[in-house]
C-alpha cells in the first residue's frame, strides 16, 4: 500500500476516533449535569447569603447595618453565587396608589446591577410586611401593587435576579388566605414576566412542617423555600428582638446523633416534597446567633449545610453581619471558622 495513503488513512482513524472519545464524554457529562439538575430542579444557584437587618428596616428606623458595594465583593471572593436582599417595600410606597418610591427603588436597582455585574444570582426577598399579616384583606392591594411594578421595571433583566414572593407568611395570613394571595401574586409577575424564577414558601413562617399545606400554581419557575433554626432556644439565644430569648444564653447544641436526627427528620419532609413534586428547594434561611458558644454554633451550622448539601437544596445563611452574621463589617475580616462550615476549602 501507498505510504502517504496509508498516513492518511491512520490521520483519517485518528480523528474518528478522538472524536467518538470526545462526543462519548460529552454524553457523559450531559448525563452528570441531568442527574444533577434533576435532584435541584432547576435552581439556579447553590450557596446563598443574606444581607439582613440593612433594607428590611421600617423607614423610620435607623438600620443595623448600611449596605456597600464592596460585601457583593467580598461574597463572591469566598464562593458564594447568590446574595439574597431582604428589602421592605411596603414602607415605599405612596399611601393612595400604592406607588414605590423612585429615589429607593433607584437605590435598589444599583445593588441588584452591582451584583449582576459581579456574576452573583441575587433575589429580592419582599421583607418584613407586617401589616399584610395582621390586616391580609386591607393589605392585599398593595402586595399586588407592588409586585405589578417590581415585575415590570424588571422584566428585561437578567434571570439571574430572582423575586421571593414574601418572607415568613405568619399570623392572620395562613392556611388557605396564603395560598389565595400567593397564587394572585404569581399571577401578578406573571402578567409582565413570563419566566423569572419566584420563590415561594409554606406559612408559619416557611415552616417546613406546613409544606403539606402549600397549594402551588401550575409554573414551571418556581422554587419553593423552608427556613430552619431548630432548636430556637440555642439560635436565638440571646438575641435582644426576642424577648423570651433575651435572656437565654448558655444554650448548648453538641451535635449528637439524637440532635442530628432532627435535622434528619425535618430535610426528609421537604426532599420527599421536592420529588413528589419535582420542585427544587431552597432552604432560604438559617443561622445561628453570634452569642451562641462558639464551636456549637459552628459544628450545629456545618451540620444544616451538609444536610441541605446531601439533599441537594440550595441554601442560604442568615446573614451576613449583623447578629447572626460571619463577616465583621468593621475590620473586613471573616469568621474563618464559621465560614469553613458554609464553604469548605
Amino acid at each position: 500500500m501507498n505510504g502517504k495513503r496509508t498516513g492518511k488513512i491512520l490521520v483519517i482513524i485518528s480523528v474518528i476516533f478522538i472524536t467518538w472519545l470526545f462526543m462519548k464524554s460529552s454524553f457523559f457529562n450531559s448525563m452528570i449535569d441531568s442527574k444533577i439538575t434533576s435532584k435541584n430542579y432547576g435552581v439556579p444557584f447553590k450557596r446563598c447569603i443574606s444581607i439582613g437587618n440593612a433594607l428590611e428596616a421600617s423607614k423610620d428606623i435607623s438600620k443595623d447595618i448600611g449596605i456597600k458595594n464592596e460585601y457583593f465583593d467580598v461574597v463572591k471572593d469566598v464562593g458564594f453565587d447568590c446574595v439574597r436582599l431582604p428589602i421592605n417595600f411596603a414602607d415605599y410606597v405612596s399611601r393612595d396608589y400604592y406607588e414605590l418610591d423612585e429615589d429607593y427603588m433607584t437605590k435598589i436597582d444599583s445593588y441588584i446591577n452591582y451584583a449582576l455585574n459581579d456574576n452573583l444570582a441575587i433575589i429580592i426577598d419582599f421583607h418584613n410586611f407586617d401589616g399584610i399579616m395582621d390586616n391580609p384583606e386591607a393589605n392585599k392591594e398593595c402586595f399586588l401593587a407592588i409586585w405589578n411594578q417590581l415585575s415590570e421595571r424588571y422584566k428585561d433583566n437578567s434571570k439571574k435576579l430572582i423575586f421571593e414572593l414574601l418572607n415568613e407568611p405568619q399570623n392572620n395570613l395562613e392556611g388557605e388566605i396564603w395560598n389565595e394571595y400567593l397564587a394572585e401574586g404569581i399571577d401578578a409577575i406573571r402578567k409582565n414576566d413570563k419566566d423569572r424564577k419566584i420563590i415561594i414558601g409554606p406559612d408559619r413562617y416557611n415552616s417546613v412542617d406546613r409544606l403539606y399545606n402549600l397549594k402551588v400554581p401550575r409554573d414551571k419557575n418556581l422554587i419553593v423555600t423552608f427556613h430552619y433554626y431548630e432548636p430556637y432556644d440555642f439560635t436565638f439565644q440571646g438575641n435582644e428582638c426576642y424577648e423570651g430569648y433575651r435572656r437565654k444564653l448558655g444554650v448548648k447544641w453538641n451535635g449528637t446523633d439524637e440532635e442530628l436526627l432532627v435535622i434528619r427528620n425535618k430535610f426528609e419532609i421537604a426532599q420527599k416534597w421536592s420529588k413528589a413534586n419535582k420542585i427544587g428547594i431552597f432552604l432560604g434561611e438559617f443561622g445561628a446567633n453570634r452569642k451562641a458558644e462558639g464551636f456549637d454554633r459552628k459544628i450545629w451550622t456545618g451540620a444544616v449545610r451538609k444536610k441541605a448539601d446531601e439533599d441537594y437544596f440550595a441554601w442560604g445563611y442568615w446573614e451576613l453581619c449583623s447578629d447572626f452574621g460571619i463577616y465583621n463589617n468593621e475590620t473586613e475580616q471573616w469568621d474563618r471558622d464559621m465560614l469553613s462550615q458554609l464553604i469548605p476549602n
